[in-house]
C-alpha cells in the first residue's frame, strides 16, 4: 500500500479535468485488490469518508474529493485474459483506455463503444456508462460489460455475471447480490429521458439485472476492481471522411438523411443502393471549434461553417462502391465535395481522431488558464427535436457575444457546448445561458448528461429532471448499501 500526505504529492487528485478543487487528509494506492478490501474495510469501521479515484479525466468532479481520503484504483492495472473465441477480454479498473486499445488491436479485436477519453481508466468508463463517437451504431459500456467484480462501501466483496439469471430483479424488487447480501427496496417509477443516451441518475427498470444498477452510478454503491468485457473483431475495412459545409441548415439535412440510412442499414431494412451509406460514427464540428485548428490545418476550406467527421465499415471489395456513393450523398449538401478529406490507411484514421481530439484540448488548455471553472455541457434530445433546439442555442450564443464551442456526437443528438468567459460580467451570462440550455433540454424531454455523469458540478440539473421524489428515492438505494454514506459523498446527492 502507498500512502500519500504530503500536500505535493497529493495536488493531482484534489481536481479533474472539470478544473473543479478540493482536498483531502491522504491518499492511499492499493497495489492489488486484497490491499484495496483491507483499506475499504478499515476506512469504513472508522467512519472515514473515502473517495475513489480514477485517472482524473472526469468533467463532472465527481473523483474530487472535499473530506477524508482518497483511495486511487491506478495501480490495479493489469489485462488479465482474452478469450479470441468468446470475444471478451478480463481487465482490472485501473487499466488505461489506450493501452486496452493498443493490447486489442495486437489481437485484431476492438472496444466498439471507444469512450472518447484514451487516458481514461476502464472502471471509471463503466461507473459512469461511458460512450463514445462508434456509440452511434454499437451503444454504450453497458451493452459490453458482462460481469464485474465490486467492492461494497463496508469492504466485502461481490462478483456479478451477466449470464447469472438469479441476479435479475424479480416482482418485489429484491436485488440478490449474493446469498449473504440482499438488497430491498421498492422500484421508483422513474420517467427516463427520451435520448439514445443518457449517464444521469441510476438504472432502474423492473426486470433489470444487478449488474446494471452499478453500471453507471458513478462508483456511489461500490467500488469496480475487474470486468469481463464483451469485445468484437477489428473491422477489415473503414473508411474515414472529414466532410466540410457553407451552409448549417444543409449540414443538418445531411444529418438527418446520413442517420436515417444508417439505421436503416444496421436493421438490414434498406435493399436499395443507400444501403452503402452506414456510418459507425457522425462527429460535428462547428465554425469556432474548426478555426481553432486552422493554424494546423490550413487545408480546411474557407468559408467553412461546420464540419462532419464519418466512419463507416466495409467489405475489401465494395470500397469503391462506397466511396463514390458517400461521394454522391456528399454532393447533395455541400460545394466542399472535392475537398472532403478521406481516410482508408490506419495512418489517415489516426490524423482524423487526432483532429478531433486537438478541439477539446485546446479549449481545455484556455480553460486552465481561466479563473473560471468549466462551462461546458453534455446535452442530448430526441432527434426530432434536436435541429430546432440546436438552432435556438446558436441565437443565442450570438446575440451573448460571448466565445463559445460546440462539438458533439450529432449521431446521437448529443452536443458539447463550452463557453470560456473572460471576465465576471461574462461568466455570469455564460451560467444563465448555460442554465436555459439544459431546462430546455429538459423540457424537451432530453438529458443534461449523455455521457459524463453528474458527479458534483451537475446535481441542480439532476434534481431539475428527475424531480426531488424521484431523487430522494435514488439517494435512499444508495443508503440501502452505505448507510454511513462514506463512500464518494457528495456525488449525485447533495
Amino acid at each position: 500500500m502507498i500512502i500519500k500526505e504530503n500536500l505535493d504529492e497529493i495536488q493531482n487528485y484534489l481536481s479533474d479535468s472539470s478544473n473543479l478543487k478540493g482536498f483531502c487528509q491522504k491518499v492511499y494506492i492499493p497495489e492489488n485488490v486484497d490491499e484495496l478490501i483491507d483499506c475499504i474495510k478499515e476506512l469504513y469501521q472508522n467512519d472515514v469518508p473515502y473517495t475513489i479515484s480514477g485517472a482524473g479525466t472526469g468533467l463532472v468532479g465527481g473523483r474530487v474529493p472535499f473530506d477524508g481520503v482518497v483511495v486511487s484504483t491506478e495501480k490495479l492495472n493489469r489485462i488479465l485474459e482474452i478469450n479470441e473465441e468468446e470475444q471478451y477480454v478480463v481487465v482490472e479498473a485501473g487499466v488505461v483506455r489506450s493501452d486496452l486499445d493498443s493490447f486489442l488491436e495486437s489481437k485484431c479485436f476492438f472496444l466498439p463503444p471507444n469512450p472518447t477519453e484514451t487516458s481514461s481508466f476502464i472502471g471509471g468508463n463503466i461507473a459512469c456508462n461511458s460512450s463514445g463517437s462508434r456509440t452511434f451504431k454499437y451503444g454504450t459500456m453497458r451493452d459490453y460489460v458482462l460481469a464485474l467484480d465490486i467492492v461494497l462501501p463496508d469492504g466485502e466483496k461481490v462478483s456479478l455475471e451477466r449470464n447469472n439469471k438469479s441476479l435479475v430483479v424479480n416482482c418485489n424488487y429484491i436485488l440478490e447480490i449474493k446469498p449473504s447480501r440482499v438488497v430491498e427496496f421498492k422500484m421508483p417509477e422513474v420517467i427516463y429521458p427520451n435520448t439514445t443516451k443518457n449517464t444521469a441518475g441510476y438504472y432502474l427498470h423492473r426486470g433489470m439485472h444487478t449488474l446494471d444498477l452499478f453500471i453507471g452510478s458513478e462508483g456511489t454503491l461500490g467500488t469496480i476492481t475487474q470486468a469481463k468485457i464483451k469485445i468484437l473483431p477489428k473491422p477489415s475495412n473503414v473508411l474515414g471522411l472529414i466532410i466540410f459545409f457553407d451552409d448549417l441548415p444543409k449540414a443538418f439535412d445531411f444529418l438527418d438523411l446520413t442517420r436515417k440510412l444508417s439505421r436503416k442499414s444496421f436493421n438490414g431494412n434498406n435493399q436499395t443502393n443507400d444501403h452503402l451509406i452506414s456510418a459507425r460514427l457522425i462527429e460535428f464540428f462547428d465554425k469556432n471549434s474548426l478555426m481553432l485548428n486552422f493554424e494546423d490545418y490550413p487545408q480546411i476550406p474557407k468559408g467553412s461553417v461546420c464540419a462532419f467527421w464519418i466512419e463507416q465499415e466495409y467489405e475489401q471489395n465494395q470500397e469503391e462502391q462506397v466511396v463514390s456513393a458517400w461521394l454522391e450523398h456528399i454532393a447533395q449538401f455541400t460545394p466542399f465535395t472535392d475537398q472532403t478529406w478521406v481516410a482508408i490507411e490506419d495512418s489517415k484514421h489516426r490524423e482524423f481522431a487526432e483532429f478531433r481530439h486537438k478541439i477539446p484540448v485546446k479549449v481545455f488548455e484556455m480553460l486552465s488558464q481561466s479563473q473560471f471553472q468549466k462551462i461546458g455541457s453534455d446535452v442530448a434530445t430526441n432527434d426530432a427535436v434536436f435541429r430546432n433546439y440546436y438552432f435556438k442555442l446558436l441565437r443565442s450564443l450570438e446575440n451573448s457575444g460571448l466565445g463559445y464551442f460546440i462539438w458533439g456526437h450529432f449521431g446521437n443528438s448529443h452536443l458539447h457546448l463550452n463557453i470560456i468567459p473572460r471576465n465576471e460580467q461574462e461568466n455570469q451570462l455564460a451560467e444563465k445561458i448555460f442554465d436555459e440550455h439544459i431546462a430546455e433540454a429538459i423540457m424537451l424531454g432530453g438529458t443534461y448528461s449523455a455521457e459524463h455523469g453528474t458527479g458534483k458540478l451537475k446535481r441542480k440539473y439532476f434534481q431539475m429532471m428527475f424531480g426531488s421524489e424521484i431523487v430522494q428515492k435514488m439517494k435512499e438505494i444508495k443508503l440501502k448499501f452505505d448507510p454511513k454514506n462514506l463512500l464518494n459523498r457528495g456525488v449525485l446527492f447533495f
